[in-house]
């Protein structure tokens, strides 16, 4: 479950923001995964090995968002109604 979500997040990212933002999205969940790990008393390295797996969803997500951003800008545009300029 948490792979699909980590891409969907990802998706999301791709279509709303830069690059920029997919750094902190991937180190704060992996810190907060982590972090997660550790306190249920699963070594340091299982938690690192454990979040592999999220980050590379993380970031495919990301891609294929990217990819998706003209067509999904397109039908947003087709869909989307201007109100009136009348008062």
């Amino acid at each position: 479950m948490l792979p699909i979500l980590a891409c969907g997040a990802g998706i999301y990212v791709g279509l709303h923001f830069n690059v920029l933002a997919l750094l902190p999205l991937s180190v704060l969940g992996a810190g907060a995964y982590i972090i997660s790990a550790w306190a249920n008393g699963q070594g340091m390295l299982d938690g690192l090995a454990a979040v592999a797996l999220p980050i590379i969803a993380v970031q495919l997500g990301y891609f294929l968002g990217l990819t998706t951003r003209p067509a999904y800008l397109h039908l947003r545009s087709r869909f989307n109604i201007r109100h009136s300029e009348r008062a």
